[in-house]
Protein backbone atom coordinates (compact mmCIF):
# COMPACT_ATOMS: atom_id res chain seq x y z
CA UNK A 1 0.00 0.00 0.00
CA UNK A 2 3.03 2.31 0.18
CA UNK A 3 2.75 2.75 -3.57
CA UNK A 4 -0.86 3.89 -3.27
CA UNK A 5 0.07 6.44 -0.60
CA UNK A 6 2.90 7.81 -2.72
CA UNK A 7 0.70 7.93 -5.80
CA UNK A 8 -2.08 9.63 -3.82
CA UNK A 9 0.36 12.33 -2.78
CA UNK A 10 1.29 12.95 -6.39
CA UNK A 11 -2.37 13.27 -7.40
CA UNK A 12 -2.99 15.57 -4.44
CA UNK A 13 -0.24 17.79 -5.83
CA UNK A 14 -1.98 17.71 -9.21
CA UNK A 15 -5.26 18.88 -7.70
CA UNK A 16 -3.56 21.69 -5.82
CA UNK A 17 -1.56 22.68 -8.90
CA UNK A 18 -4.78 23.01 -10.89
CA UNK A 19 -6.20 25.32 -8.23
CA UNK A 20 -3.05 27.39 -7.89
CA UNK A 21 -2.20 26.28 -4.38
CA UNK A 22 0.90 27.93 -2.97
CA UNK A 23 0.53 31.16 -4.90
CA UNK A 24 1.21 34.29 -2.87
CA UNK A 25 -2.29 35.62 -3.45
CA UNK A 26 -4.04 32.60 -1.96
CA UNK A 27 -5.48 32.52 1.52
CA UNK A 28 -7.33 29.92 3.56
CA UNK A 29 -10.71 30.93 2.14
CA UNK A 30 -9.64 30.24 -1.45
CA UNK A 31 -8.35 26.71 -0.92
CA UNK A 32 -10.23 23.86 -2.62
CA UNK A 33 -13.20 22.71 -0.59
CA UNK A 34 -13.49 25.90 1.43
CA UNK A 35 -16.35 28.37 1.10
CA UNK A 36 -14.80 31.72 0.13
CA UNK A 37 -16.01 34.65 2.24
CA UNK A 38 -17.26 37.83 0.68
CA UNK A 39 -14.08 39.78 1.34
CA UNK A 40 -11.92 37.05 -0.19
CA UNK A 41 -14.09 37.04 -3.30
CA UNK A 42 -13.94 40.82 -3.65
CA UNK A 43 -10.17 40.75 -3.25
CA UNK A 44 -9.88 38.00 -5.87
CA UNK A 45 -12.06 39.95 -8.30
CA UNK A 46 -9.95 43.06 -7.78
CA UNK A 47 -6.76 41.12 -8.51
CA UNK A 48 -8.20 39.60 -11.66
CA UNK A 49 -9.34 43.04 -12.79
CA UNK A 50 -5.84 44.44 -12.25
CA UNK A 51 -4.16 41.52 -13.98
CA UNK A 52 -2.02 40.66 -10.96
CA UNK A 53 -3.78 37.43 -10.04
CA UNK A 54 -3.03 33.76 -9.48
CA UNK A 55 -5.04 30.67 -10.48
CA UNK A 56 -6.15 30.49 -6.83
CA UNK A 57 -8.00 33.79 -7.27
CA UNK A 58 -9.86 32.36 -10.24
CA UNK A 59 -10.82 29.34 -8.14
CA UNK A 60 -12.12 31.61 -5.39
CA UNK A 61 -14.34 33.44 -7.87
CA UNK A 62 -15.66 30.26 -9.49
CA UNK A 63 -16.29 28.52 -6.16
CA UNK A 64 -18.29 31.52 -4.97
CA UNK A 65 -20.40 31.62 -8.14
CA UNK A 66 -19.40 35.24 -8.70
CA UNK A 67 -20.89 35.64 -12.18
CA UNK A 68 -20.23 39.37 -12.14
CA UNK A 69 -16.55 38.56 -12.69
CA UNK A 70 -17.12 36.72 -15.99
CA UNK A 71 -16.30 39.73 -18.24
CA UNK A 72 -13.01 40.22 -16.37
CA UNK A 73 -12.16 36.53 -16.62
CA UNK A 74 -12.77 36.66 -20.35
CA UNK A 75 -10.53 39.71 -20.76
CA UNK A 76 -7.69 38.03 -18.91
CA UNK A 77 -8.17 34.86 -20.97
CA UNK A 78 -7.66 36.90 -24.15
CA UNK A 79 -4.55 38.58 -22.72
CA UNK A 80 -2.79 35.54 -21.25
CA UNK A 81 -0.20 33.43 -23.04
CA UNK A 82 0.17 30.95 -20.16
CA UNK A 83 -1.68 27.69 -20.86
CA UNK A 84 -2.30 26.98 -17.17
CA UNK A 85 -3.77 30.42 -16.51
CA UNK A 86 -5.87 30.29 -19.68
CA UNK A 87 -7.16 26.81 -18.85
CA UNK A 88 -8.08 27.88 -15.32
CA UNK A 89 -9.84 30.97 -16.66
CA UNK A 90 -11.71 28.95 -19.28
CA UNK A 91 -12.79 26.42 -16.65
CA UNK A 92 -14.14 29.22 -14.44
CA UNK A 93 -16.03 30.86 -17.30
CA UNK A 94 -17.76 27.58 -18.13
CA UNK A 95 -18.54 26.91 -14.46
CA UNK A 96 -20.12 30.36 -14.20
CA UNK A 97 -22.23 29.89 -17.33
CA UNK A 98 -20.44 32.53 -19.37
CA UNK A 99 -19.44 30.45 -22.40
CA UNK A 100 -22.28 31.14 -24.82
CA UNK A 101 -20.24 30.40 -27.96
CA UNK A 102 -18.23 27.38 -26.71
CA UNK A 103 -14.96 29.28 -27.14
CA UNK A 104 -13.81 28.41 -23.64
CA UNK A 105 -15.18 24.88 -23.70
CA UNK A 106 -13.37 24.16 -26.94
CA UNK A 107 -10.13 25.41 -25.37
CA UNK A 108 -10.63 23.11 -22.37
CA UNK A 109 -11.27 20.12 -24.62
CA UNK A 110 -8.15 20.89 -26.64
CA UNK A 111 -6.04 20.98 -23.48
CA UNK A 112 -7.55 17.82 -22.01
CA UNK A 113 -7.06 15.92 -25.26
CA UNK A 114 -3.32 16.59 -25.06
CA UNK A 115 -3.37 14.51 -21.91
CA UNK A 116 -5.95 11.87 -22.71
CA UNK A 117 -4.63 11.12 -26.18
CA UNK A 118 -0.99 10.92 -25.09
CA UNK A 119 0.54 7.47 -25.31
CA UNK A 120 3.18 8.24 -22.67
CA UNK A 121 3.46 5.44 -20.08
CA UNK A 122 3.70 6.01 -16.33
CA UNK A 123 6.69 8.03 -15.22
CA UNK A 124 6.83 6.12 -11.94
CA UNK A 125 8.08 2.55 -11.82
CA UNK A 126 5.38 0.08 -10.78
CA UNK A 127 7.49 -3.02 -11.25
CA UNK A 128 7.49 -4.73 -7.83
CA UNK A 129 10.98 -6.06 -8.56
CA UNK A 130 12.41 -2.61 -9.25
CA UNK A 131 14.90 -1.15 -6.79
CA UNK A 132 13.26 2.29 -6.98
CA UNK A 133 9.73 3.46 -7.78
CA UNK A 134 10.52 7.16 -8.08
CA UNK A 135 11.09 7.11 -11.82
CA UNK A 136 11.66 7.63 -14.55
CA UNK A 137 10.61 4.10 -15.35
CA UNK A 138 12.51 2.29 -18.12
CA UNK A 139 9.35 2.38 -20.24
CA UNK A 140 8.98 6.13 -19.82
CA UNK A 141 12.65 6.78 -20.57
CA UNK A 142 12.41 4.72 -23.75
CA UNK A 143 9.23 6.57 -24.76
CA UNK A 144 10.78 10.00 -24.17
CA UNK A 145 13.93 9.08 -26.07
CA UNK A 146 11.88 7.73 -28.98
CA UNK A 147 10.01 11.04 -29.13
CA UNK A 148 13.24 13.05 -28.70
CA UNK A 149 11.94 14.68 -25.51
CA UNK A 150 13.78 15.64 -22.36
CA UNK A 151 12.95 12.90 -19.86
CA UNK A 152 12.47 15.20 -16.87
CA UNK A 153 10.38 17.77 -18.74
CA UNK A 154 8.22 15.05 -20.25
CA UNK A 155 7.96 13.50 -16.79
CA UNK A 156 6.63 16.77 -15.35
CA UNK A 157 3.94 16.76 -18.04
CA UNK A 158 3.02 13.15 -17.31
CA UNK A 159 2.92 13.51 -13.52
CA UNK A 160 1.48 16.99 -13.07
CA UNK A 161 0.43 19.01 -16.07
CA UNK A 162 -1.48 16.38 -18.06
CA UNK A 163 -3.59 15.28 -15.07
CA UNK A 164 -4.17 18.96 -14.21
CA UNK A 165 -5.62 19.55 -17.67
CA UNK A 166 -8.10 16.71 -17.17
CA UNK A 167 -8.96 17.96 -13.71
CA UNK A 168 -9.81 21.47 -14.93
CA UNK A 169 -12.11 20.06 -17.59
CA UNK A 170 -13.90 17.88 -15.04
CA UNK A 171 -14.24 20.70 -12.52
CA UNK A 172 -16.57 22.60 -14.83
CA UNK A 173 -19.37 20.20 -13.86
CA UNK A 174 -20.34 20.04 -17.53
CA UNK A 175 -21.55 16.60 -18.59
CA UNK A 176 -20.13 17.10 -22.07
CA UNK A 177 -16.83 16.09 -20.48
CA UNK A 178 -18.01 12.52 -19.85
CA UNK A 179 -16.84 10.91 -23.14
CA UNK A 180 -13.34 12.36 -22.81
CA UNK A 181 -13.14 11.41 -19.12
CA UNK A 182 -14.11 7.85 -20.00
CA UNK A 183 -11.37 7.86 -22.60
CA UNK A 184 -9.02 8.98 -19.84
CA UNK A 185 -9.75 5.73 -18.00
CA UNK A 186 -7.88 3.94 -20.80
CA UNK A 187 -4.75 6.06 -20.48
CA UNK A 188 -1.41 4.28 -19.95
CA UNK A 189 -0.75 7.04 -17.41
CA UNK A 190 -2.50 5.94 -14.23
CA UNK A 191 -2.59 9.43 -12.78
CA UNK A 192 -4.77 10.47 -15.71
CA UNK A 193 -6.93 7.41 -15.08
CA UNK A 194 -7.44 8.37 -11.44
CA UNK A 195 -8.23 12.03 -12.15
CA UNK A 196 -10.66 10.93 -14.88
CA UNK A 197 -12.40 8.67 -12.36
CA UNK A 198 -12.59 11.56 -9.90
CA UNK A 199 -14.15 13.71 -12.61
CA UNK A 200 -16.78 11.10 -13.43
CA UNK A 201 -17.59 10.84 -9.74
CA UNK A 202 -17.86 14.63 -9.52
CA UNK A 203 -20.35 14.50 -12.40
CA UNK A 204 -22.18 11.60 -10.73
CA UNK A 205 -22.22 9.65 -13.98
CA UNK A 206 -23.39 6.26 -12.75
CA UNK A 207 -23.19 4.83 -16.25
CA UNK A 208 -19.40 5.23 -15.98
CA UNK A 209 -19.12 2.94 -12.94
CA UNK A 210 -18.39 -0.17 -15.06
CA UNK A 211 -15.64 1.74 -16.88
CA UNK A 212 -14.01 2.72 -13.59
CA UNK A 213 -14.21 -0.88 -12.39
CA UNK A 214 -12.62 -2.08 -15.65
CA UNK A 215 -9.79 0.40 -15.14
CA UNK A 216 -9.25 -1.06 -11.66
CA UNK A 217 -9.16 -4.58 -13.04
CA UNK A 218 -6.54 -3.65 -15.63
CA UNK A 219 -4.28 -1.64 -13.32
CA UNK A 220 -1.00 -3.13 -12.05
CA UNK A 221 0.40 -3.59 -8.55
CA UNK A 222 -1.50 -1.68 -5.85
CA UNK A 223 -3.07 0.84 -8.23
CA UNK A 224 -6.59 -0.68 -8.27
CA UNK A 225 -6.86 0.48 -4.65
CA UNK A 226 -6.25 4.03 -5.84
CA UNK A 227 -8.40 4.12 -8.97
CA UNK A 228 -11.32 2.60 -7.04
CA UNK A 229 -11.43 5.41 -4.48
CA UNK A 230 -13.77 7.71 -6.43
CA UNK A 231 -16.38 4.95 -6.35
CA UNK A 232 -17.15 5.96 -2.76
CA UNK A 233 -19.05 8.98 -4.10
CA UNK A 234 -21.64 6.90 -5.95
CA UNK A 235 -24.83 5.80 -4.21
CA UNK A 236 -24.76 2.55 -6.12
CA UNK A 237 -24.40 -1.03 -4.80
CA UNK A 238 -21.99 -2.09 -7.57
CA UNK A 239 -19.75 0.89 -6.90
CA UNK A 240 -19.69 0.19 -3.18
CA UNK A 241 -19.05 -3.50 -3.79
CA UNK A 242 -16.04 -2.66 -5.97
CA UNK A 243 -14.78 -0.22 -3.36
CA UNK A 244 -14.82 -2.98 -0.75
CA UNK A 245 -13.12 -5.37 -3.17
CA UNK A 246 -10.13 -3.17 -3.95
CA UNK A 247 -9.63 -1.30 -0.67
CA UNK A 248 -8.94 -2.48 2.83
CA UNK A 249 -11.78 -2.22 5.31
CA UNK A 250 -10.01 0.59 7.11
CA UNK A 251 -9.39 2.63 3.95
CA UNK A 252 -12.97 2.12 2.75
CA UNK A 253 -14.28 3.19 6.14
CA UNK A 254 -12.20 6.36 6.13
CA UNK A 255 -13.35 7.27 2.64
CA UNK A 256 -16.99 6.79 3.59
CA UNK A 257 -16.53 8.87 6.70
CA UNK A 258 -14.94 11.60 4.61
CA UNK A 259 -17.84 11.61 2.20
CA UNK A 260 -20.33 11.67 5.08
CA UNK A 261 -18.44 14.69 6.41
CA UNK A 262 -18.94 16.60 3.16
CA UNK A 263 -15.81 15.71 1.19
CA UNK A 264 -16.23 15.93 -2.59
CA UNK A 265 -14.29 14.20 -5.36
CA UNK A 266 -12.70 17.43 -6.66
Amino acid sequence: MWMVRKFSLLVFCVLLTADGYGQQTQNDASRPGAAPDKLAVLDAIARVKSGGFAPADVETIASAGAVEAVPMLKRQFARSDDWLVKTKLASAVVRLGGDQNDVYWDFLIKQAKLAVESDAPDFMNFDPQAKSSSGPSPEFTAWANAHKLDVQEAGADAMYWFPARVRMLASTGDRRAIPLLRQGLLSPNHQIEYVAALGLAELQDKDSIPYIVQACEAAPADLPALIARPLVYFDDPEAQKALDKYLSKEDARRLREGRAGGKKPL
